[in-house]
């Protein structure tokens, strides 16, 4: 028969007969702490062995927290523990019994006594304390414990799980907590759609506006911050218009620098994430030599960046070096700048957009054009073209006057000295024939002596063009050029880093015109780099490293590219072939068909994830349909974790009684973060980060491999100029 003695703590041991095998040492600090504020409150149980000792077959993890204690000196060898003493042949049964004879408390009966202590006067830190649990984990008990009574019911009855409790602790108010419930299906398991329903209308920290502005600033306006005790990374912030308020101020700052550098204006595009698509023109700068001392100094400041970049590889996590390289790349960048300049007619019809990218940074573009505003600068090149044709002809005149004086001069006695008659320049005939004339030095191109400017993304049907406009997947014209501008920034920055694809490109646009006898698509290859509004970020520092560590001279350049290996022009080629390209388009005519098939293509070659470069926001499917939105919010986590299609319906007929806003705001909350995107951004054949690839090496692959290595070259084609 067992019977219960007090024996002193140094004389137990632990016994090889105790059944649990897994997790002995599991939680063993927050039991200690629970022993040192409680006490005790069960014994164990142990067979008596030689020498008298005892082996603890029940009750290891309570005899780890007391060997804990007595370490940290809170009590002795000589704490005398209650051990119930059972004989050795069933030590190992009354430990099984022991253990599956427990009946797990309801979490809600864990959670309200938390709430009665904490209704007792004790504060989270000492609760925490006394059982050895982190202020975090009593909070969290806490917040549940505080659920709407009519929650509460439904949690004991099996109504409501576990994670979608968690779920509804986001807002304190019951009134809100139960209409919610109200609205969903029962049971109530899944985490996402409680918190997709209860932040309708609110912002997550992760947004654009809201990284831009600072929670820091936003708090200290008076915004409220709701943040999730359950998920570290589920911030909202629940004062949308107070956000845009702070946002438009900050930007507002920045207008004052630029109007004073003499632009015709200055305007905050708050509502989207870039400034594409909404003005097809360009004012470009010109560019002036730099000084020896200027050359020197990008050199020296080249040098150091080169030092500072070599240490910080060493030490990446060094933040007196990182300051430091930013700030030699400012300072050759302010040098770069300073050798840009501006035509002052044109820059007074010019402006600049400023916005937020989706980084949460401020982001200018200048040397906006309007179409209006194009006119009139059109209008001032027509104007000195006429001027400078003017000026010409007259020193044309007078160099055949001087001319002609000295071959009279030169000419016998008697001679009539009537010169030939001399040809005129080409005009236009009666029958329409026109004269386009090109100046490769100029960048200009004249045709019948008005200058034209061509634009790379320019998506006007020619008048030969018979065919039906593309079928946009039905997005506004607006929408589609904001898309594919995007996608175009992308598609750059992956190919200035894929040699192998830009030169595959640069021999497909230098042969279109020999070989198919058409220009190539969406590809700009001349003397000229197709700018867009702001590159992708590996592309521009590419492009700002190359700029100020090569010669600024055409003499320069020539031998600079002599010089290098093979590699080094490959990798400078993607880059350059990467400035060229420009797919954007409205999906409006055909030619954007061909457009976004060129796209597509490309973004599977180079493994383009738009995920990772574009974010839907509001403000894009403020300029969808609702149609549009309703179909992008049913794909979204929450819906798709409906599990009936009576839920299904319900929630469809719930958005079509909303308005347009309303949607566009559950949308991109719903869909922040699920990797959503529109049909013209999603890339076909996409290989998975850490999945399979889409395409698998067959017998037949490898065999046509190993046939193609064994061809031998054909030596006429060798010698191809």
């Amino acid at each position: 028969m067992s019977h219960v003695q007090f024996i002193p703590l140094k004389a137990l041991q632990p016994s090889p007969l105790n059944a649990r095998k897994t997790g002995k040492k599991e939680a063993v600090e927050e039991l200690a702490a629970s022993i040192a504020a409680h006490g005790l409150l069960q014994g164990l149980t142990v067979v008596a062995v030689e020498g008298g000792r005892y082996q603890v077959s029940a009750g290891g993890r309570r005899l780890a927290a007391l060997k804990l204690l007595q370490k940290r000196k809170v009590i002795t060898g000589e704490f005398e523990v209650p051990c119930t003493i059972v004989p050795g042949d069933i030590a190992e049964e009354a430990s099984l019994a022991e253990n599956v004879q427990r009946v797990a408390m309801h979490p809600l009966d864990e959670v309200e006594a938390f709430g009665r202590l904490a209704a007792s006067g004790l504060l989270e830190d000492a609760i925490a304390a006394r059982f050895g649990a982190s202020v975090r984990h009593v909070r969290q008990r806490l917040a549940l414990s505080a659920l709407s009574p009519v929650l509460k019911a439904a949690f004991r009855r099996g109504e409501i799980g576990l994670e979608a409790a968690r779920a509804f602790c986001l807002v304190p108010e019951h009134d809100a907590q139960e209409r919610v419930f109200a609205l969903m299906t029962k049971p109530v398991t899944n985490g996402w759609s409680v918190r997709a329903y209860l932040t309708q209308g609110a912002v997550r920290a992760t947004d654009r506006l809201a990284r831009f502005v600072g929670l820091d600033a936003y708090a200290e306006a008076g915004g409220v911050i709701r943040r999730d005790l359950f998920e570290d990374d589920m911030v909202f912030l629940d004062s949308p218009e107070l956000l845009q308020r702070l946002a438009g101020e900050k930007l507002e700052a920045l207008k004052a620098p630029l109007e004073a550098e003499g632009w015709g204006w200055v305007t905050v595009a708050l509502g989207a994430t870039r400034a594409d698509g909404g003005h097809a023109h360009r004012l470009r700068p010109d560019w002036r030599e730099p000084t020896q001392e200027e050359i020197a100094t990008s050199q020296a400041l080249s040098n150091q960046a080169d030092a500072l970049q070599a240490r910080l590889s060493e030490d990446d996590t060094n933040e007196t070096l990182a300051a430091e390289l930013a700030d030699v790349h400012a300072a050759m960048t302010a040098l770069r700048e300073g050798l840009r300049s501006w035509d002052p007619e044109k820059q007074k019809l010019a402006g600049c957009i400023i916005s937020v990218s989706n980084n949460g940074e401020a982001e200018v573009m200048t040397g906006v054009v309007t179409s209006g505003d194009q006119k009139k600068i059109n209008r001032i090149d027509q104007r000195r073209a006429a001027e400078k044709a003017k000026v010409d002809a007259e020193r044309r005149r007078e160099k055949e006057r001087r001319e002609e004086e000295a071959i009279r001069a030169d000419q016998p006695a008697g001679a009539t000295g009537e010169p030939e008659p001399r040809g005129e320049a080409p005009r236009p005939t009666s029958d329409g024939i026109a004269v386009m004339v090109l100046d490769p030095a100029a960048g200009t191109v004249t045709i019948n002596g008005v200058p034209v400017s061509p634009s790379a993304t320019d998506d006007t049907i020619p008048p030969w063009e018979d065919d039906p406009p593309a079928d946009g997947g039905g997005y506004t014209q607006k929408t589609m050029q904001e898309l594919t501008s995007v996608r175009t920034r992308a598609l750059r920055s992956l190919l200035a880093a894929d040699p192998g694809t830009g030169l595959a490109l640069a021999v497909y646009a230098l042969g279109a015109q020999q070989i198919a006898r058409e220009g190539p698509v969406g590809l700009s290859v001349h003397a000229f780099g197709c700018l867009i509004s702001s590159d992708a970020e590996p592309l521009a520092s590419a492009r700002e490293a190359l700029g100020t560590s090569v010669p600024d001279t055409e003499v320069g350049w020539f031998g600079w590219c002599m010089a290098q290996n093979a590699d080094t022009l490959l990798a400078t080629l993607a880059m350059m072939i990467a400035s060229t390209l420009d797919l954007s388009h409205t999906g409006a005519f055909a030619a954007a068909t061909r457009r976004q098939a060129v796209a597509d293509a490309l973004a599977t070659r180079l493994q383009l994830d738009m995920t990772g470069w574009w974010t839907p926001d509001e403000a894009f499917f403020t300029g969808l349909t609702k149609a549009q939105i309703t179909d992008a919010i049913l794909a979204s986590p929450a819906a798709q974790a409906l599990e009936t299609d009576a839920d299904r319906e319900a929630f469809t007929k719930q958005l079509s009684a909303k308005r347009k806003d309303e949607l566009a705001a559950m949308a991109a909350q719903s869909l922040d973060g699920s990797g959503w995107l529109p049909e013209p951004l999603r890339t076909a054949g996409l290989v998975a980060a850490h999945g399979d690839p889409c395409f698998a090496v067959t017998d037949q692959g490898l065999e046509a491999l190993a046939a193609s290595e064994a061809v031998e070259p054909d030596v006429r084609c060798l010698h191809v100029a």
